[in-house]
């Protein structure tokens, strides 16, 4: 849309109220939410730990974060049997039905342009793909050089949301937040009682923070060491695909970090030790777990840079209005006709549902144009 900076206005809270009691402006801050509303810091730590648990510090996430833990806890949310990989395959099996097809390990150098649109890519060893439409879902901070070193959105667009460097306000300066993620193949049966999720809150959530995201005055520490316990949430799904038999279960451990860069999570010593950290933290939630376990496979924000080609193995979060446009992506249509961007770095951002809503506009934009509205 062409006023798109109408996104730059917190939308928090919706009626403001006017009188001799009224409220006054509204609360600027996810962190000014927490203390306004809520009289128990238990309350507190819950509000704040949905914005942590999307990569966002909630000393300068937007108040309207609040719509995040209020869609799960009014909606509640789903679980795929199988796992996510599960979702993976589904989709992958419906597309080759659909005669798509797929080519890995192919990588892009260069997006072809041909009398003034995208007409496909070049690949690494030379070849042209060619195509009516060109897809994109990487970080639009590494389409410039595919664009002979122009971004894909006009010059008046650019914004710190959507610049080149994108989000750069997600984790004070940073390009975001990774993830790190412990998956334990465990000995003994999960109980009928276990919770699917558990979060285990930091006791020093200002260390943590800090950890994370730096000193919070919109400047990144430059050694931002994770805090000793820091929040980590527990998933034990009752889902039998996951595990070889009832005498076992898989447990799921994870927890927001700063990316590769302030910490070097390729140090495989240290990422025992921050695994070591977790599953001791978790034991909050999973007594014994860690006499119960019979080993373990680790995720580093290291790997998710190496194998998604994410800089630094950043996780890209939902987009947030307010903050005059911060936290907003690129539009998914870009300056080159023909190209469009698709996933967690365009609009409206990173998460199964945002991701997926952006592959259904582009595909409203590809097959009915710009007047698509997504009334089909």
């Amino acid at each position: 849309r062409p006023d798109w900076r109408v996104l730059g206005r917190d939308p928090y809270p919706a009626p403001r109220r006017r009188g001799l009691f009224r409220r006054g402006a509204g609360p600027a801050m996810l962190a000014d939410v927490g203390k306004r509303e809520l009289r128990d810091p238990r309350l507190v730590a819950l509000l704040e730990s949905y914005a942590l648990a999307y990569g966002f510090d909630p000393r300068r996430a937007p108040a309207s974060a609040t719509a995040l833990p209020y869609l799960e806890q009014t909606f509640g949310s789903w679980y795929v049997r199988g796992g996510m990989r599960a979702l993976a395959d589904a989709l992958y099996e419906r597309c080759r039905a659909r005669k798509v097809e797929f080519s890995f390990g192919s990588e892009v150098t260069r997006i072809v342009e041909k009398d003034g649109r995208a007409a496909g890519v070049e690949l690494a060893d030379g070849a042209v793909a060619a195509a009516d439409s060109v897809v994109c879902g990487v970080d639009p901070a590494l389409l410039a050089p595919m664009l002979g070193g122009t971004g894909p959105w006009e010059e008046e667009d650019v914004r710190p949301g959507a610049g080149p460097k994108p989000n750069a306000g997600a984790a004070g300066g940073d390009r975001g937040v990774g993830r790190f993620t412990v998956c334990l193949a465990v000995r003994g049966a999960r109980p009928e009682s276990a919770a699917h999720r558990t979060v285990v809150h930091a006791p020093d959530r200002t260390a943590e923070l800090a950890g994370v995201f730096g000193d919070g005055d919109g400047r990144p520490r430059g050694a931002r060491t994770p805090c000793e316990r820091p929040t980590v949430t527990v998933l034990r799904p009752d889902d039998p695909t996951t595990r070889p038999d009832d005498g076992h279960e898989a447990v799921t451990l994870t927890a927001a970090v700063a990316p590769h860069g302030p910490v070097d999570w390729r140090d495989a010593e240290a990422v025992e030790r921050y695994a070591d950290r977790l599953a001791a933290v978790a034991e909050a939630a999973v007594p014994g777990l860690r006499d119960r376990t019979l080993w373990r496979a680790v995720r580093t924000p290291a790997d998710t840079a190496a194998e998604t080609g994410a800089v630094d193995g950043a996780v890209p979060g939902p987009v947030l209005a307010g903050a005059d446009g911060e936290f907003l992506r690129p539009a998914n249509a870009t300056r080159l006709p023909g190209l469009y961007l698709a996933g967690g770095w365009s609009h409206p951002g990173g998460g199964l549902a945002h991701a997926g809503m952006s592959g259904a506009m582009v595909a409203g934009l590809i097959v009915d144009g710009a007047d698509w509205r997504g009334s089909q």
